[in-house]
């Protein structure tokens, strides 16, 4: 029966595969004779170029014509050079199958002053919610984005930040830098410190030197308590459109100034030491076949980071970490769609500092509704899903109300989403202390579900107002301005 079956199968396979060749062989096709571009002003055709998986002299069958249009669109788009993507065919000769590809294109404004006004961990509804807004907990400053330097690309980025954290960072960025655009070249380096600083966590809850359980200690947030500085850099390689291998090595130091921090949290280092220094390594693999990076709707990614922090025994910081990650985008109709995601990450050994004893609830790794804890642990597993509705879609031309022909394009997507979370933390830890009751949400499965409105506009912006309610029944109104998915 088995035998039956399989053989069954595999008929059915080939002559399925044996059909689709034949209907191939009959189908229509354009070739491409020439790749005109239009609107790069000041980008290179050869960055355009090498998002392209078809050049002059190939063959397109008009059945896909369609999708594959599309699919150079987006490739072009998730350069994140220009504003709007236009691909198309045309027919310079009606009596023969030569096609021009047309690829007209609205660069965005490559010189971007930006005002730092950054809330911790970007979280916003921790940031309303549980710090009522209070503006010494903000990093503000000013940052330089010059993108899309020599018009090859290539970004560079500064950074002087003022506030919870001061902070001063440079990084240059070179997409390409062998003829065959393959590898490209990353460098960083940042000086930082903190007066105040968040030096435990309590009933998931982060502490800082100013709050009210430890007011013995207030006095120290008017001192520099931390300094830290890192210095690295990277290699990518990127063999063709969607797979990236990212090579990183860098250099940390971190001191507390005041050891008292050390005396009150001895595990803020572990084992009360004032200093971390530690070579840094960390590889990235990433498969990233989303049709809109930003706010994708068809596709799928995957990616995988290894990471050793400490490679001698002489450092004083040994962690390893492994985090997975995959999210899958579903078009459902014309305007409904699904989008899905699950991420893990393993990490050890069970001891770590707490300064990286980080799982969910730091930045955007959280089931939504517990925005406002802190669930330390070693281990966790995320899975978020939404169902996305489309309201409505449309490209505004501001005309000559808009004397900066960069910004006169404004496209704005709107769309309703229904969302369900869930998430599980191990924590291992033997430190727990009466600064350290955390087995609240650790150790115990975590769930949510609620109503989202998403808007998505220019240079791929992305506003998200949510209502949700966890598994503690515990209602929440949140803003983020990064996808959810």
């Amino acid at each position: 029966m088995r035998f039956v079956l399989v053989s069954s199968f595999l008929l059915l396979f080939f002559s399925t595969f044996a059909q689709d060749t034949t209907q191939i062989k009959t189908k229509e096709f354009v070739i491409i004779k020439n790749i005109v571009f239009q609107g790069n002003k000041r980008t290179k055709e050869k960055i355009i170029r090498r998002e392209l998986q078809y050049q002059e002299g190939d063959t397109i069958y008009k059945a896909k014509l369609d999708s594959i249009l599309l699919w150079e669109r987006n490739k072009i788009f998730n350069t994140n050079l220009f504003v709007t993507v236009d691909v198309k065919l045309v027919n310079t000769d009606s009596t023969s199958n030569f096609m021009d590809m047309k690829i007209f294109v609205r660069e965005q404004w490559y010189t971007v002053p930006q005002l730092v006004f950054d809330v911790p961990n970007q979280n916003y509804n921790y940031f309303f919610r549980e710090l009522k807004g209070d503006l010494s907990k903000v990093n503000f400053g000013g940052k330089l984005f010059q993108r899309n330097c020599f018009g090859r690309n290539q970004t560079l980025r500064l950074t002087i930040q003022a506030g919870f954290t001061r902070n001063i960072d440079v990084s240059y960025e070179i997409p390409f830098i062998n003829k065959k655009q393959t590898l490209g070249l990353t460098v960083y380096t940042s000086i930082s410190n903190n007066r105040n600083l968040n030096y435990a966590t309590v009933e998931n809850k982060w502490k800082s030197l100013d709050s009210n359980s430890f007011s013995n200690y207030s006095y120290l947030k008017d001192r520099i308590n931390r300094e830290s500085f890192r210095i690295g850099g990277g290699i990518n390689y990127r063999p063709g459109f969607f797979t990236n291998h990212f090579f990183e090595i860098a250099y940390y130091h971190n001191t507390l100034v005041n050891d008292t921090i050390a005396k009150i949290n001895p595990e803020y280092f572990l084992k009360g030491q004032s200093k971390q220094r530690y070579f840094y390594l960390h590889y990235v693999y990433n498969d990233d076949r989303r049709d809109v990076r930003q706010f994708a709707l068809k596709g799928y990614a995957t990616r995988i980071d290894v990471e050793q922090l400490g490679l001698t025994p002489f450092e004083t910081q040994n962690v390893f970490r492994l985090t997975a990650t995959h999210a899958r985008f579903y078009p459902l109709s014309k305007r409904f769609s699904y989008a899905g995601r699950i991420k893990g990450k393993l990490s050890f050994p069970d001891i770590q500092p707490f300064v990286d004893f980080r799982a969910l609830g730091a930045g955007q790794d959280l089931v939504r509704g517990y925005d406002i804890y802190q669930i330390d642990g070693q281990h966790y597993l995320l899975w978020r899903n939404s169902l996305r509705f489309k309201v409505f879609s449309k490209l505004f031309n501001l005309g000559k109300l808009m004397f900066v022909r960069q910004f006169r394009y404004i496209p704005v997507d709107v769309y309703f989403s229904l969302f369900s979370d869930a998430g599980y933390v191990v924590n291992n830890s033997t430190l727990s202390t009466e600064f350290f009751r955390n087995d609240k949400f650790s150790n115990k499965p975590l769930g949510s579900i609620g109503l989202g409105l998403n808007i998505v506009t220019f240079y791929n912006s992305v506003f998200r107002l949510e209502w949700s309610v966890n598994g503690a029944n515990y209602h929440a109104i949140g803003f983020n301005i990064f996808a959810d998915i």
